[in-house]
């Protein structure tokens, strides 16, 4: 819960403004039962921002309530467009002008922002700023648990989502891996739990392909639940399990089609959590306070997220982040959040660069065969970005992988 100050502060509005949106009902802030203040909510934070990005885009605060609740008046979304397209264009003339005049005072072109994807700006700094705001309004829109987190993580934008996804998937479904990793980057994580010959219960998130699964069923005595919200991946990973037989370890292996988001595993279920990348779409710390409770006592959670490893990126590395991963942050923060939430750190390291080769690899083969038989599209002009970003900038970023253990 957060004070009206530090409300005010976060949001960028005046106290009086505060008051008013909460006596017409914009938000409902709960008191604190010790002295009376008024503590606003985590739903409070989220619905303020996004209520002043749509008064931004000109709606009134009427037209904004209704947007938050998911009436869109199709009239009224086409005049906002357009006033809003006459706006850019003034602004960008404007901003060409000005520019021109900052080159002929300082004899140097000025950095700018990377502004050929706005949609993705949008729904990055809405992620950042209003996560969880971000995706009940999409919910509310009538998009379901797997478009939301597409459109929150893949696509960002509403527009052809679909179609986007199916390139996306075009590339990835022949992809070896789904992330960055490997064989031996697994078994480094499960060889540092402390007699992880008594690990007996593996739930992994995010299995993908298999490929992380597989390892983990090689390397130890474990049942092991698989979960993806994509069939296809799935199916794969079962093709994959069927080739070992019977009698092999993979009729320790269970796989099922479920969202991250929409678990409904008891608690205290299980020795071991196993995510390599996949708490991405959750949001980092959300997926390490939720899945806390599927452990068992004296239980592991091995995750793995992406990091800065500079503090000054280049712009364009830095660019390409600040949409694709906006809560992106560096190795010594992820891991106070992860104290914070009530673990130990039982060990660390970053993927070696060669899984990140490797997989840059793999992905560059796979989008060139899409394009030669599609053409270019939006998802693979935006994976050869990736791709180059990748080779071009890979020192400036790493995947942490942390092995944690909650404190009893």
């Amino acid at each position: 819960m957060v004070s009206i100050a530090r409300t005010c502060d976060m949001v960028g509005v005046a106290r009086s403004t505060l008051l008013y949106y909460e006596r017409i009902g914009i938000i409902s802030p709960k008191r604190n039962p010790e002295n009376g203040y008024r503590d606003y909510s985590g739903d409070d934070i989220h619905a303020l921002v996004l209520i002043r990005q749509l008064q931004k885009a000109g709606f009134s605060l009427k037209e904004a309530d209704a947007v938050m609740k998911g009436e869109l008046d199709p009239d009224l979304m086409l005049d906002r467009f357009q006033m809003l397209e006459q706006d850019i264009r003034e602004l960008t003339t404007a901003r060409e002008v000005v520019k021109s005049l900052v080159i002929h005072a300082t004899g140097k072109e000025p950095e700018t922002a990377d502004l050929t994807n706005p949609a993705g700006h949008w729904h990055a700094e809405l992620e950042k700023t209003a996560g969880e705001a971000h995706e009940k309004w999409l919910k509310r829109l009538g998009f379901d648990d797997k478009e939301q987190l597409y459109i929150r993580w893949v696509t960002r934008t509403l527009t052809d989502s679909e179609g986007y996804m199916k390139d996306f998937f075009t590339v990835f479904e022949q992809m070896k891996r789904q992330g960055p990793g490997s064989r031996a980057s697994t078994t480094r994580g499960f060889n540092a739990i402390p007699d992880n010959h008594k690990i007996k219960s593996i739930l992994e998130i995010g299995c993908g392909k298999g490929q992380s699964g597989l390892t983990l069923s090689r390397i130890s005595e474990a049942k092991i639940t698989a979960i993806d919200n994509h069939q296809p991946f799935l199916d794969h990973f079962k093709a994959q399990v069927g080739k070992q037989g019977g009698g092999g370890c993979g009729n320790r292996i269970r796989i099922k089609n479920m969202s991250m988001t929409e678990m409904d595993f008891p608690d205290s279920g299980f020795d071991l959590i196993w995510s390599e990348g996949s708490a991405y779409f959750m949001g980092f710390q959300k997926a390490l306070a939720e899945w806390k409770s599927l452990l068992r006592p004296g239980g592991y959670l091995f995750v793995s997220d992406a990091v800065w490893l500079t503090d000054q990126p280049s712009p364009p590395c830095c660019n390409y982040f600040r949409i694709e991963y906006p809560g992106m942050t560096d190795p010594a923060t992820r891991k106070n959040q992860a104290r914070d939430l009530g673990y130990d750190i039982a060990d660390e390291f970053l993927l070696p660069r060669q899984d990140w080769t490797d997989f840059y690899d793999d992905m560059a083969a796979c989008v060139a065969r899409a394009v030669e038989k599609h053409g270019m599209t939006r998802a693979f002009a935006k994976m050869t970005s990736e791709i180059e970003v990748g080779r071009t900038f890979g020192a400036e970023y790493g995947c942490l992988c942390l092995l944690l253990k909650p404190v009893n």
